[in-house]
């Protein structure tokens, strides 16, 4: 049986390594990408505009069509279910 891999309850990252999570505890819900040096959750905007830089690099798509996505996406992960 194949073991399944945790991701960043706020950005979706696969978390395969230590150094990957937060502060490097692997019980941490978030990666260290997404967290401050205390391992607090980095506010909504932040993240969002993380992701917004990603998906235009990575894709070549536009700021519009990247905030769309990263948008949509976020709003499907735990951290950020609830946020409008």
């Amino acid at each position: 049986m194949t073991k399944k891999c945790k991701s960043c309850g706020s950005c979706g990252m696969s978390l395969e390594k230590q150094e990957d999570f937060a502060l490097g505890d692997t019980a941490a819900d978030y990666c260290h990408y997404c967290t401050d040096s205390a391992g607090k959750l980095f506010p909504f905007e932040k993240i969002l505009k993380m992701n917004i830089a990603y998906y235009m690099e990575s894709q070549g798509i536009t700021e519009t069509a990247a905030s769309k996505m990263a948008l949509e996406y976020l709003r499907s992960l735990p951290a950020w279910r609830s946020h409008a």
